[in-house]
């Protein structure tokens, strides 16, 4: 029944080792199997608590009023002399 699945040795804190196991006798089920289902509802949780992208709006401002590459050169003001 496992053959397909992978084996991988888990390190869980004793405490929450036995509330897993807890559950397991609780539900009827086996330790795998609640692991598993514990495991895929927190990754649902995770994919689904993702928000989603805003479109925000964009505006054409027009054309620079200073070049952006001169920094040193601002509208209306005589250009800064290095020395």
């Amino acid at each position: 029944m496992y053959a397909h699945m992978k084996r991988t040795t888990l390190v869980l804190d004793p405490s929450l080792y036995a509330e897993l196991r807890r559950r397991a006798a609780a539900e009827g089920r086996t330790l795998t199997e609640v692991v598993e289902r514990t495991l895929r509802l927190g990754l649902e949780a995770h994919a689904s608590s993702r928000r989603t992208r805003v479109q925000l709006p964009s505006y054409d401002l027009g054309p620079f009023l200073a070049d952006p590459a001169r920094r040193d050169v601002l509208p209306g003001r005589p250009p800064i002399e290095e020395d």
